[in-house]
Formats: C-alpha cells, structure tokens, sequence
C-alpha cells in the first residue's frame, strides 16, 4: 500500500491522530470486502480530524461523540469516562441544545423490518428552481414529513432532497402531486435507493482516546427477531426529536411506570430497527465542506467497493441507487480542497471506478427532520410521522 500519505502531501503519519473507532458497521452482506479492496485508514489520516472552533471546546466534542457511542448512558457514567462532573456535563448538554449545536434524532432505519410502513422506500430528488425562488421552495419543503433531508446544492439542480414513501409508487406520485407542484420548481429527477450501506448514525466526531472510545463501545445486543409493533412506533414518536428524553416523561405520555417506559426504551434503542444520531452543527465544528460524489462502480465490484467507501470516516452517507451512478458518496471535510485529494485516492485505490457527478453542498435545510439554519445549528423539528 506504501507509505501514509496526508492532504499536505507528506508522507510521515500524524502519530497524533487515529481513525480507530470512527468506522459504523455496514450490512452484513457488504461487510467482508475482497482482499486489497479497503483503502488504507492511514492513506487519510490528516483529512478527516477534529477542527477548534470559538463555539465549541475540547469537553464539547468529547461530550457529543460519547453520546455518539451511548445516547442514553446516565450522566454520572459519562463524567467517570470522560473525567468530567456530571454535573458540568449536564449544563454543557442543556447549552450546545438550547443554542442548537448539538442534538439528537431517533429514526426508523433502513431494516428491512419496516416492510410495509411508511418510510419502505427512500430516494434522492433533484430539485430544479425558477431563479429567485429556492428559498420559498426549500422554506414549502422543509414542512413536509416525508422529506428528510434538503440539500441546497451546487451544479445543474438546486436542492436534492431525501424523501421516504410506503412503496416506490407511493414515492413517485408525492414527488410528482406534492414536490413538482410547488411554485417555483421548474423540474424533478428521482433516483431510488437499492441498498442503505451506511447513514450518518455511524459518523464520528473522532474526540475521545482509544481508551475512552473502549469504555464507551456498546455491547452487541441487537435484538434481530424482533419486529416493530404499535408501541414501538409510538416510541420512535416520542424519542424522535431527542433520545436523551427521560424513562419518566415517556411514561406519562404513555400511561405507565418510569421502569416500564425504560424497558420498552431499551427495546427500541438496542433494536435494529430504529437509529440513533448524536449531531452537531457541523459549520460550527469545523467541517467546512459537504459534497456529494455520483460513482459508477464495476458491478461485480460494487460490494466491495462501498464496502470499503463506507468505511472511511469522512462518509456520511454511502448507498446503493438505480441510476446511470450506481453508488452514491455523502462526504464532510474541513476544507474544499481536501476534496482532490480524497478523490485521487478513491479512484487510484478503485481501479475502474468512475466519478460521474460532483456537488458541493453549501447549506443544508434539514437534516432528518431537523430544520437546520444557514449557520449549520438546529432550529426546529418536523415528526417524520406528521401527515403530509
């Protein structure tokens, strides 16, 4: 593989960071790649790194990725991982939510367990605006349930959405009777998912030790025969806009004991059908650049290859899609000409491989379900679950 390589160009490694840990685990049927198929963790070493900022510290960052690791671990057991009094954590927490940069979400995933539900289907929408109008667009968006995600982009489109629908049917006739209609798109593309490798559930802020990310690694204990009920669904409701929320507030909603409603949260959290994300104002934290990379895989490679491209921490986002591309790449970086680089090695390491389409994500309007202002901070919630 030869020696590490960093963006600068250099080729002595930063002994000072690592990328253990900052990897989510990808479906089992994409996890074993062939061998010399995944990009050396060292060849981006120097890219992907946490960044100061005025808004956030050094506690702040090591806060949001334990929460990352353990969304519900009781403040007294972060304070004794991190060395921080619980106290302290507490008031952090109640800060970085209250000014918006910090928050969490709480989702039904890609589990195939949701047969039949409402998010079933999911796909990328390009959005074409007339000049002038993006922003009432994105503003009529932002409102509807069954739009995740509003990217607004660079290139020919202006916006590339995310939405979800029972059935690809179903899919297809919101975008044409509910997204094409609205005054000011001038055109729509669709671009349906195959396969979820990974989402940003499994992203990582990259803050604590390997000894802290040790002590805060979850157990394995995905309950893979259970399905989702009426209760289940009626949780995912509750934690939606925050994970965090407590065992005694659920059970008021829900009619029962504290210990209860804890039990039933644990099912939903340790479940493979619902996700959690720990997110954080990303302009704020120093990722400056979000793109979005449209590649044409070998078929008989794909597996590998967004086996391997779903591991690198930089990825947000790595599916699947039935398009001219056949893989898609949802990457944060520091800095836009970090970009090159992470292209070179891609392409160099995936002989084969082609980029067929590049966009640069300047702001993003709502990031899973969570409406998200042009600084990048959280500034409200649209339920995943609301009528359309």
């Amino acid at each position: 593989m030869g020696p590490p390589v960093t963006v600068d160009g250099s080729v002595r490694p930063r002994p000072d960071l690592t990328l253990d840990g900052c990897f989510g685990s990808v479906p089992e049927e994409y996890a074993e790649p062939a061998d010399g198929a995944l990009i050396s963790q060292e060849n981006f070493v120097g890219i992907c790194t946490v960044q100061d900022s005025s808004h956030l510290d050094e506690t702040d960052l090591a806060l949001v990725h334990a929460l990352q690791l353990q969304p519900r671990f009781p403040w007294s057991r972060l304070a004794r991982v991190l060395d921080v009094d619980a106290s302290t954590l507490t008031r952090r927490w109640s800060r970085l939510t209250r000014e918006g940069l910090a928050w969490f979400s709480c989702y039904p995933s890609g589990s195939k367990d949701w047969t039949g539900h409402d998010w079933e289907a999911h796909a990328f929408v390009e959005v074409e605006c007339f000049p002038g109008h993006r922003q009432t667009v994105m503003d009529e968006l932002a409102g509807k349930a069954r739009v995740w995600n509003i990217d607004a982009t660079s290139g020919r489109r202006d916006l590339m959405l995310t939405m979800v629908a029972p059935s690809i049917v179903d899919l297809d006739e919101e975008v044409d009777t509910s997204v094409a209609t609205i005054p000011g798109v001038r055109a729509t593309r669709t671009h349906f998912f195959r396969s979820m490798i990974r989402d940003g559930s499994s992203w990582r802020l990259n803050a604590l030790s390997p000894e802290q990310r040790h002590a805060l690694t979850p157990t394995p204990t995905r309950d893979g025969a259970s399905r989702p009920g009426p209760r289940d669904l009626e949780l995912l409701r509750i934690l939606g806009p925050d994970a965090r929320i407590p065992a005694a507030t659920v059970a008021e909603q829900l009619g029962c004991s504290p210990s209860t409603a804890g039990r039933w949260i644990t099912r939903v959290v340790e479940s493979r059908f619902a996700a959690i994300r720990c997110e954080i104002a990303h302009y704020v934290a120093g990722w400056q650049v979000a793109a979005t990379l449209w590649l044409d895989v070998p078929q008989h490679d794909l597996k590998s290859v967004a086996a391997a491209i779903a591991r690198l921490p930089e990825i947000r986002l790595c599916v699947t899609i039935g398009s001219e591309a056949n893989l898609v790449a949802q990457i944060w970086l520091h800095r836009l000409e970090h970009l090159d680089r992470f292209e070179m090695l891609l392409t160099t390491r995936f002989a084969g491989t082609r980029i067929l389409d590049r966009w640069i994500t300047p702001h993003f309007a709502k990031r899973l379900c969570h409406r998200i202002g042009h600084d990048g901070r959280r500034t409200g919630f649209v339920s995943p679950f609301a009528t359309v």
